[in-house]
This record gives C-alpha cells, structure tokens and sequence, in this order.
C-alpha cells in the first residue's frame, strides 16, 4: 500500500475545494458535514491500514461508505425534518428523535428518483453489492470478524479496503466540490485524481 500517495491524493484534493460552501442552509450545512466525517473515516482506514489491522479498518470502510452515501441524501432526497432532526445539539431527545433515519438501502432508493445523480448511482451500488455484507459481518463480528482475527489478512484484502476507502473519498471530494458552488471543481478533482490510480480502485471496464 502506497500510504504517502494516499496522504497526497486527500491533501492534493482537500486543497481544490477549499472554498466557503455556496450557502449557510442547513441542508448544505449538514451534507458538507457528513462529506467531511466520511474523510475523516477515511483517514482512520490508512491509519489502520497501514498498521496491518484489518477489523478496524473494514469497519471504518463501512462507516465512511454510509457517510457518502448520507452526505448525497442530506443534499438531494432528505426532506426539511430529517435535516433538522440531524443537524440539532446533541441531547438525549435529538438522539431519540434521530433514530429514524433511513439506512442505506432506503437512502439509495431516494436517490434513484434525482436523474442526475445516474453515474454517482453506479458506484455506489456496485460497493454496497460487493461490499455490504463482509463489512457489516466485521462491525457486527460475524464470521469475517472471527476468521480474520484467527487468520492474517492477505494483503490484497488489505489493498481493497485501502483502495475502496480513497475512492469513496474522491467521491466526498466531488460533493464538497458541488457544495462549494464553483462547478469547475468537478473536472479538476477528476484530472487531479487520476495521478493517482496506485491508490485508487481500477477502473470498470464498459461491457
């Protein structure tokens, strides 16, 4: 695992899109918010990563993956209660009120409805289709959790959860991007990112 070309690839796209967010809403509030806890999942994946312990870093894969995915729904599919439940002072009460949020699944299906969210959808399905179901068997330590505490992880095990971490984080990127109201950004987060495919998933071959 190339760590230091990881390192770069956030420090070079963290400084693209460090501009004020187009608006003070909470809506765009509270999407640039999760895109942000999703990168800061991520940091905690390299660290893991390169400590060699993959537990915690495929439960932190899963944590950045739903924040992606939550940061996408607070933006284009959440109605103005959700936001507001989520974006209240922690308590007692907002943390109760808070516990219907939809999971994943449900999240997506919102986003099935926004059209121009089509090219997002494809990635985001695909990780959920490979990777939901070992990732949440290591957050709720099922048979991954005991296999690969009995077994030493592989390291193209390892290489995955590195590579599927910094894509999701190419993603978080492009959403703090849009939410910077400067739509140049997108094009330059790409042509930036693709320095760097040593640390990123290959690319889908069209069939």
């Amino acid at each position: 695992m190339d760590l230091k070309s990881a390192e770069q690839l956030h420090q070079t796209l963290s400084s693209l899109v460090d501009y004020p967010l187009y608006s003070d809403t909470p809506r765009v509030t509270l999407s640039a918010t999760l895109a942000v806890s999703a990168l800061q999942f991520a940091a905690a994946v390299r660290i893991l990563c390169g400590e060699g312990l993959v537990l915690g870093a495929s439960a932190s894969l899963r944590s950045q993956f739903e924040a992606v995915v939550r940061s996408v729904w607070a933006l284009h599919a959440a109605t103005d209660s959700q936001v507001e439940k989520l974006s209240a002072r922690l308590s007692q009460e907002s943390q109760s009120n808070s516990k219907s949020m939809p999971m994943v699944s449900e999240m997506l299906g919102k986003l099935e409805e926004v059209p121009q969210l089509k090219n997002l959808l494809v990635s985001l399905h695909e990780f959920k289709v490979s990777s939901w179901a070992p990732l949440n068997s290591f957050v709720h330590s099922g048979i991954h959790t005991v296999h690969w505490t009995n077994n030493a992880p592989p390291p193209q095990l390892m290489d995955i959860v590195f590579r599927s971490s910094n894509g999701l984080s190419v993603i978080a990127f492009q959403g703090l991007g849009i939410l910077t109201g400067h739509p140049e950004l997108q094009s330059q987060i790409i042509s930036s990112a693709s320095a760097f495919t040593s640390v990123l998933p290959a690319r889908r071959v069209s069939t």
